[in-house]
């Protein structure tokens, strides 16, 4: 453990009394296996596991109100001093990057220091809003599903580092729902598996969208993940993270009063629960329409989580969104009692409770933010660089008795990312303009904190390191000075000898990209323009999912300029593995491009050897992506069945897996829903097994619509017409070689 770190730690959390030592020893005894554990020392051994790197660090905590970190380096030893674990992670990050060049993202989750540490003079960095808050209730489905404690490891080191301490921790909650309906209201455990949903849907089940579906879960899958969960919590709480954790937002089964114990719901009437209609064509859970059972169940809910994990968890933050995506249950007789019901629940099991809600479409309605005080409420607001907000665009007015009309707190937030979808895209200049305005009028407008809420991750990584880093910059960001930046962190200026020329070309390179595709400006867009070759096929290049509302708003010809001018520094850079990876994602993007251009030369005139052209460009698509472990269908496919524990258990996470990127749900969801392909992804495997099959028959049948569920879709699904375990995750080709030879083959004029 570092020098003095323990109780430096210490004595800040309890100050210099020996009774108030006592209390906190006796109260608080996971808080000293946190310290023991020593976050900072592990973190390092993880993230910088060679020739001793994770020694030449240097921490220790200092007193004072202000989150920040001071930084110095005499080129031996790198020495932080911060406010708090996190801001020490938030500080080794920053030598790792602009002084080591050194870019820990999700592809190069590990590093070597350079032989030689760059020295630095003392630096102070100071953030600016006390909140980072990260995730979204779809990410645990969209990337998370299959997660185990390895890689929630590696991503809970990823947020450290990016000095994120307010998480959203999903993880492990079916558990709270199994205890409170088997513990508190006499529930059989298959009775639970009729109301918690599958393993890749649990995004939706706790937003209130849809039960069961996707089930029914095995009794190892609630023991395995509860452990997971409380792992994940020991961790968040270790490196002094604040979690956001669902509170009870009013949902229950709708066979309730049938399945519990008779003795145990004696005191409720039917007309206690009422129908919550339903979303995108599954049956949304029921709604508690009586303020007493409410606070009754909810009671149970909380005490329930308490007994799973409230020995390696307190947190004070609540995710509470009860009417989501679809408004106020149409039964309900009162929804203002049963908001003021549920704030009423929560304060009892928690005094210190804030009600965390996300302003998305109407939410949160003046039902919420005339309910909740003052200063217990934060708004997280997802539109923040979609609509340019410098302000929260949501229902911020609030109400305390001697105060109408003030504004709640809120977080700068922004989404990027939807269904988990595959492509370059972002709002760089929005990002960086619109956060440090609300900055600067922070005091009037309340903002409290920056965060990211993507429904998927592990893409885009230049974004999140950009709206990490804009809380802590002691000079403002410009694109341009990001950028060049961001350069010499991903390509390890100082870590390896490249030549002036090749730094200026990958500069060139991100400058394009950073103008162009990086700079969506199109409000109404969600993420990326997904690619033609996912689309249900049709001779008009179109949008892949419902809602996307995308456009090709990029100089596709600049793009190809920024692929050849990346490929013409490969000898140099051939050996850097973050290099490797954007090559061939850029690559993709150009292919992408490309197969959008085939589709509008078919639309004219049908040829057939464009159509051949166009599928053997979806091949050779599929042959690029196979070339990264994290663009293959076979990682997330392996993730899924390494979770069972039987041949049966491994096929329905494999099912989970399939459909949620495909189909979604069953035809119903798919078809009248809208949810088909909504979580596409242009992943090998994927292309060359499902894609490409549907545009086959497409062009073999006289370019006509087919029965794509019944045909294509639905069989993929449920393993008939490709065996489950057939997808592997091992990468297999030459990254440079291949995008050269596609280049060449597709691109070069």
């Amino acid at each position: 453990m570092n020098k003095d770190y323990q109780q430096q730690l210490l004595l800040r959390q309890v100050g210099f009394s020996w009774r108030r030592a006592l209390f906190f020893f006796i109260f608080h005894f996971s808080f000293f296996i946190c310290v023991a554990a020593d976050p900072i020392g592990g973190l390092l051994s993880r993230v910088l596991p060679h020739n001793g790197d994770a020694k030449k660090f240097e921490w220790s905590i200092t007193s004072g109100e202000a989150q920040q970190f001071t930084l110095s380096c005499d080129g031996c030893k790198v020495r932080v001093i911060g406010s708090d674990p996190i801001a020490i992670a938030t500080g080794i990050n920053w030598y790792l990057q602009h002084y080591a060049g050194i870019d820990i993202s999700w592809n190069s989750p590990t590093a070597t220091l350079p032989s030689s540490l760059p020295a630095c003079a003392g630096e102070t960095h100071t953030a600016s809003v006390p909140w980072r808050y990260y995730l979204n209730f779809c990410t645990y489905s969209y990337s998370m599903a299959f997660w185990g404690w390895e890689r929630w490891q590696q991503e809970l080191d990823w947020m450290a580092l990016h000095g994120v301490n307010m998480p959203l921790a999903v993880a492990g909650m079916e558990c709270v729902w199994k205890e409170v309906l088997e513990k508190g209201y006499g529930y059989t455990p298959e009775a639970v598996n009729t109301f918690v949903s599958g393993s890749a849907y649990y995004g939706w089940f706790f937003m209130n969208n849809l039960t069961a579906w996707g089930g029914p879960q095995p009794q190892s899958w609630y023991t395995q993940r509860r452990k997971l969960a409380r792992q994940i919590f020991r961790r968040m709480t270790e490196f002094g993270m604040s979690p956001v954790v669902p509170g009870y937002v009013g949902m229950i089964p709708k066979e309730f009063l049938l399945q519990a114990k008779a003795s145990q719901v004696a005191a409720w009437q039917p007309s206690d629960i009422v129908d919550s209609g339903s979303w995108c064509s599954f049956a949304r859970p029921a709604f508690v329409n009586n303020t007493e059972r409410l606070q009754e169940f909810a009671a149970k809910y909380y005490a329930a989580f308490n007994a799973l994990y409230g020995d390696v968890c307190t947190p004070h933050h609540w995710a509470i969104d009860p009417f989501h995506e679809g408004g106020v249950p149409r039964g309900a007789t009162d929804a203002k009692a049963s908001v003021a019901g549920m704030w009423e629940a929560l304060q009892a099991y928690d005094p210190k409770a804030v009600w965390v809600v996300q302003h998305w479409q109407e939410n949160p309605t003046t039902l919420v933010t005339h309910t909740v005080p003052c200063g217990r409420l934060i708004i997280l607001d997802l539109h923040g660089d979609q609509y340019a907000d410098t302000s929260c665009s949501g229902h911020h007015t609030g109400f305390t008795p001697d105060h109408e009309g003030s504004s709640h707190d809120w977080v700068w937030g922004q989404v990027s990312n939807f269904g988990g979808n595959v492509g370059l895209f972002g709002r760089v200049d929005r990002l960086i303009d619109c956060f440090y305005a609300a900055r600067n009028n922070k005091a009037e407008n309340r903002l409290v904190g920056i965060g990211a809420l993507p429904e998927g991750i592990e893409n885009n990584a230049m974004l999140y390191d950009l709206l990490y880093a804009l809380p802590w910059t002691n000079t403002d960001y410009t694109r341009a000075t990001w950028i060049a930046d961001y350069v010499k962190m991903r390509y390890g200026l100082g870590r390896f000898k490249f030549q002036d020329s090749s730094f200026k070309t990958l500069l060139s390179v991100w400058q394009r990209l950073a103008s162009g595709i990086y700079n969506c400006p199109n409000d109404a867009q969600q993420g990326t323009t997904e690619s033609v070759f996912l689309m249900r096929p049709s001779l008009t290049p179109g949008t892949v999912s419902s809602w996307a509302n995308s456009t090709w708003y990029w100089d596709f010809a600049d793009l190809r300029t920024a692929l050849r001018e990346m490929l013409s520094v490969s000898a140099a850079m051939k050996d850097n593995d973050n290099y490797r990876y954007d090559l061939v994602d850029i690559t993709r993007q150009c292919l992408a491009d490309y197969g959008k251009e085939l589709l509008d030369e078919l639309k004219i005139k049908n040829e057939k050897v464009k159509m051949e052209e166009f599928l053997g460009l979806i091949l050779d698509q599929d042959r690029l992506l196979g070339t990264r472990r994290a663009l293959r269908l076979g990682r997330w496919t392996e993730a899924a069945r390494a979770l069972g524990s039987s041949l049966a258990e491994k096929d329905l996470y494999e099912k989970n897996a399939r459909m949620l990127l495909t189909t979604w749900g069953d035809r119903a969801q798919c078809e009248n829903g809208g949810l088909h392909d909504y979580a596409n992804r242009e992943w090998q495997g994927l292309l060359a097994a499902y894609y490409y099959p549907r545009w086959k028959a497409f062009f073999a049948n006289g370019c006509t619509s087919q029965q794509w569920f019944a045909d294509y879709e639905w069989p993929f699904v449920n393993g008939t017409s490709l065996p489950y375990d057939t997808f592997k995750a091992a990468p297999d080709g030459d990254e440079i070689q291949i995008a050269q030879e596609l280049y060449d083959k597709y691109l070069k004029q």
